[in-house]
């Protein structure tokens, strides 16, 4: 018997949303190596713009899963941001924000937990044993 396992969704979408001087770049699904280019481009861009913004806000509340290498490009934003007199906030909940934590993130940058649940849905495993 052959196990089959379901592929994760690789699909990640991000808005940029500029309201007044606070710009938010909020992503939904998986952030990892295959989807991470185009994160960090608009998170970068938004932290490092030409203009009169003042706050920047990432949004991971729809993230269901977010690497731990990529979570690099929250710091090298808040450094950015840092340089440029801005301020960097992150929301984040479920396993994105035990991530976070767990990498000691917070420590450094703003992490702001929210109460909105990640709706995610698990792989499953499908064999033809009964294990009891």
């Amino acid at each position: 018997m052959a196990l089959t396992f379901a592929k994760p969704d690789r699909r990640l979408d991000i808005t940029v949303d500029r309201t007044g001087r606070h710009v938010t770049v909020a992503a939904a699904g998986r952030i990892d190596l295959a989807t991470e280019t185009p994160w960090h481009d608009q998170v970068m861009h938004a932290c490092t713009a030409t203009d009169d913004t003042t706050r920047v806000t990432v949004d991971l509340t729809e993230v269901t899963f977010l690497s731990w290498a990529s979570t690099a490009v929250l710091l090298r934003a808040h450094r950015a941001c840092q340089r440029r007199g801005r301020t960097l906030r992150v929301l984040a909940c479920g396993p994105v924000l035990t991530g976070l934590h767990l990498t000691r993130l917070h420590e450094d940058i703003t992490v702001t937990p929210t109460l909105r649940p990640v709706q995610t849905t698990r792989p499953r495993a499908c064999s033809g044993w009964l294990i009891a």
